[in-house]
């Protein structure tokens, strides 16, 4: 818009008038091309002189914008005044910085695998179970690092015989795959990552678990091994079991006179039961819970701590039994309470000393079996009776395998994944690819594991002589273990 305010007086002298009217055409000029900043419709003015400003009109805001803010309507100005309008000029348009043309960026630069790859705090996963309590023995929980490996590091791992587990591994797989693609299958945690892969990272390694000719290529190309807490021979301590085999019969009668009950109805999880002292008193009698009646008490027991048994009949067939709960009472190892009466060392424990000692002590056998108050309940494993070559069935359920097995805690490792041993067991070194299917109240930590040696007396036999350390490695999928720690060579 022009801006007004350019004015004159007259003059009476004819020379000052001639000078005047001259002025007066210059000045007359000069207020005709001087014009204000232009101001667009919407956009905010630039800030103006206070004095400027009184002097100055207030320009025509758009129709939207007055009534978008509410602005008062648009009176004009007195016809006196002559305004002109300034030709439009369109809206500026706010300035964008430059942007940068595209740089791939680098290739990466896969460093070598060592030893230790990244020291991060471990954080136990939450319990699906019910959380068992503190059983012996136990090794503290490490909360320092993971460690990863070659598979140079395994001491055996070039020699060894891995089809075993691969069989195992594809139809654990039938299970691992139902898992959802984007959750973790179990087990550590890394920053909320789950260390062992979820469903999507099983995809691969499950698909072709099926069909791989050379177990060995096939973990060394799917896996990466991680230790939690130490990777050296020695962190991890090692006991074993095994699945007895006990006389029984289905009916009371003559030496069977112990009985292996079932599961009561009345039986809450987490809600302590009537406990040893009690049930084996009769608490339980003359509810129909007898599954089987046994000639041994002291088998009967260790039955308890195994967890599965055989039961061979009188007519000399074999029937399968299982875990089916347990009375949530605490348990403690009768051989930690021999040590504490004085009458043994820790390190002369073993089942085969403890039996011996209630040989020799009979009248004192009920008071040391009642110093644990854990009971376990059993079911009848049909489905195995007819297949006497089948293991008990795992806490993953699946049948465990020979000597290919292990019992771990699930806090830590996710059941049906692979894990390499290291130890010396009592018929020699036990160096061998195994899948974590089981668990057990007594192993507590991410540096504990129990070895399953398989049926029989001869496995019972190498199961009570174990207890020893050694070296415990888990196989996580290559995918899960870059997602925490970054690519690998």
């Amino acid at each position: 818009m022009i801006r007004l305010g350019c004015l004159s007086r007259p003059a009476t002298d004819p020379m000052r008038v001639a000078l005047a009217s001259l002025s007066l055409l210059i000045l007359l000029g000069a207020c005709a091309t001087h014009t204000s900043p232009q101001v667009s419709a919407g956009s905010t003015p630039p800030a103006a002189d206070p004095v400027a400003t009184s002097q100055t009109p207030a320009q025509t805001p758009s129709p939207a914008v007055v009534a978008g803010q509410g602005v008062a309507p648009y009176e004009p100005p007195p016809s006196a005044v002559n305004l002109t309008v300034a030709p439009f000029e369109p809206m500026p348009t706010a300035s964008v910085p430059a942007i940068a043309p595209y740089e791939p960026p680098s290739p990466l630069v896969r460093a070598p695998l060592v030893k230790t790859i990244q020291t991060v705090p471990i954080v136990p996963a939450p319990m699906i179970q019910q959380p068992v309590t503190t059983m012996e023995p136990m090794i503290e929980v490490p909360q320092d690092q993971v460690q990863a490996l070659s598979f140079n590091d395994l001491a055996g791992w070039t020699d060894g015989d891995h089809q075993p587990v691969l069989v195992a591994l594809s139809d654990a797989c039938e299970k691992i795959s139902d898992a959802p693609a984007d959750s973790g299958i179990g087990g550590q945690q890394i920053g909320g990552r789950p260390l062992f892969g979820t469903g999507l990272d099983w995809s691969a390694p499950c698909r072709e678990a099926h069909f791989a000719a050379d177990a060995t290529a096939y973990f060394e190309k799917h896996f990466v091994p991680v230790s939690l807490g130490g990777a050296d021979t020695g962190t991890a301590l090692f006991t074993a079991y095994y699945e007895p085999e006990l006389n029984g019969s289905r009916w009371r009668g003559g030496p069977y006179q112990h009985p292996l009950y079932a599961r009561p109805d009345d039986l809450e999880n987490g809600v302590p039961y009537f406990d040893r002292a009690a049930i084996d008193a009769g608490a339980l009698a003359g509810r129909g819970l007898e599954l089987f009646w046994l000639d041994d008490p002291i088998a009967s027991f260790f039955l308890h701590i195994q967890g599965s048994g055989r039961i061979r009949l009188p007519d000399g067939s074999i029937a399968r039994v299982g875990f089916a709960g347990k009375n949530n009472r605490s348990y403690k190892a009768i051989g930690k309470t021999l040590v504490e009466w004085g009458e043994m060392p820790l390190e002369a424990v073993s089942k085969k000393s403890i039996e011996d000692w209630i040989t020799a002590n009979p009248a004192r056998k009920d008071a040391l079996l009642a110093t644990n108050p854990s009971y376990v309940f059993f079911t009848e494993r049909e489905e195995l009776n007819a297949d006497p070559s089948l293991g008990p069935i795992g806490s993953f359920g699946q049948p465990l395998p020979s000597r290919r097995a292990i019992a771990i805690d699930r806090r830590f490792y996710a059941l049906g994944i692979p894990m390499w041993v290291d130890f010396d067991a009592p018929d020699g070194p036990m160096r061998r690819l195994t899948l974590a299917l089981d668990t057990g109240g007594a192993i507590k930590g991410s540096r504990r594991a129990d070895f399953f040696f398989g049926a029989g007396a001869t496995a019972g036999k190498a199961a009570g002589a174990t207890r020893t350390k050694g070296q415990l490695i888990a196989f996580t999928p290559r995918s899960a273990y870059e997602r925490i720690f970054g690519p690998i060579s």
